[in-house]
């Protein structure tokens, strides 16, 4: 008789059929429907470290704004809104979707037009 140790849900044969059915109904279990957080960000549109991508740094964190640049452009001071944990290619910062901008935008420094990628803190 061989006998096969099996750790987790990791293998599921026919004499642990039960167990590992069981393994995937936990594993199915649905996710908390609590609708995703929209998080504020303000400050200076900066080129992020990948072609075409759009940079805000707020407080020490960088939000990825790339998903509005038909709105946005290097250079621009941008606040608003987005919702955060988003995909992306820019492999910087948490990426931001359904991006609203403040109307109007809040007074602010000028911002400079840097053309060198921002880089994480």
């Amino acid at each position: 008789m061989t006998r096969l140790l099996a750790s987790g849900c990791g293998f599921a044969i026919a004499a642990v059929a039960a167990y590992s059915g069981a393994c995937l109904a936990a594993a199915a279990a649905p996710a908390s429907s609590a609708p995703p957080a929209r998080v504020h960000f303000a400050g200076c549109v900066k080129p992020g470290v990948e072609a075409g991508c759009l940079i805000v740094e707020t407080g020490g964190k960088a939000y990825n704004v790339s998903s509005a640049k038909k709105l946005l452009s290097v250079g621009q001071f941008a606040a608003g809104t987005g919702v955060g944990g988003g995909m992306s290619t820019c492999m910087q910062g948490d990426a931001l979707s359904d991006i609203v901008l403040d109307n109007p935008q809040p007074p602010h420094d000028t911002c400079a037009k840097e053309t060198h990628p921002s880089a994480l803190h």
